[in-house]
């Protein structure tokens, strides 16, 4: 099987398997995480064989795929040809029913919306955090000044240790916990399970994104029986 690929724009390529035309492949960037070119594939068919490098070399970047799960095909055609599995991106839909505990409701938390005076100071502490989980996958290549604009919701709850700093937060939108930031892995638990409380209480479900790379949303969702069987992943080729 002999596959032969020709860049036919900017951001296009077409792809030839055994001398017929059997879709294409499209590039593009995420500003945010800008270190690798993505692609997303139209393709009839996955041959066996496929020359990334060929891509690589042409566009001088290393290469990104993100996909569900599900997509068996795909997955079988990154993996035969070198790409490595990096994240698992869970993103589940709970209600207090999928509960592995009883919650401790007890911790200390404070809420906080756009006029709170620490906000930027929240909104920076996330940015910190954000770069650390996602250096060794994909790492934040934008301002903290542009991601701030671009991410924060505008409301969350926080806690702070004994001396006044704060260690934990959530931005949350209605009943989804858009992000979570923690810099002691002892109070996060309890922060969390705080937090749940009072949103359990707001709502009758919430829902959250949790790649298993960040170790504090591993925390949260690990708080829920949820199925794991299905994941979104990225998947990098070097």
């Amino acid at each position: 099987m002999s596959v032969e690929i020709k860049k036919i724009k900017n951001n296009q390529y077409i792809v030839w398997c055994d001398e017929q035309d059997i879709g294409t492949i499209t590039t593009y960037h995420n500003e945010f995480h800008n270190k690798y070119l993505y692609l997303k594939f139209n393709l009839a068919k996955y041959p066996t064989y496929f020359p990334f490098n060929e891509i690589k070399q042409i566009e001088g970047q290393s290469l990104q795929v993100m996909t569900d799960s599900t997509n068996t095909d795909l997955i079988h055609l990154l993996l035969q040809n070198g790409f490595k599995c990096k994240r698992h991106c869970y993103t589940p839909e709970v209600t207090n029913k999928d509960l592995k505990i009883q919650l401790n409701s007890n911790y200390s938390i404070h809420p906080f919306n756009t006029n709170s005076k620490n906000y930027s100071a929240l909104c920076h502490l996330l940015y910190q955090y954000y770069q650390e989980v996602h250096q060794a996958v994909s790492p934040l290549t934008v301002s903290e000044d542009a991601f701030t604009q671009e991410v924060p919701t505008k409301t969350g709850y926080y806690s702070t240790n004994k001396d006044g700093k704060i260690e934990n937060c959530v931005f949350t939108e209605n009943n989804e916990i858009a992000y979570i930031c923690s810099f002691n892995k002892i109070s996060c638990d309890l922060f969390i399970q705080a937090v749940l409380s009072k949103m359990f209480n707001k709502y009758s479900s919430i829902f959250f994104e949790a790649d298993d790379t960040d170790w504090a949303a591993t925390k949260l969702l690990d708080f829920f029986n949820v199925d794991k069987e299905n994941s979104f992943n990225t998947y990098v080729y070097y």
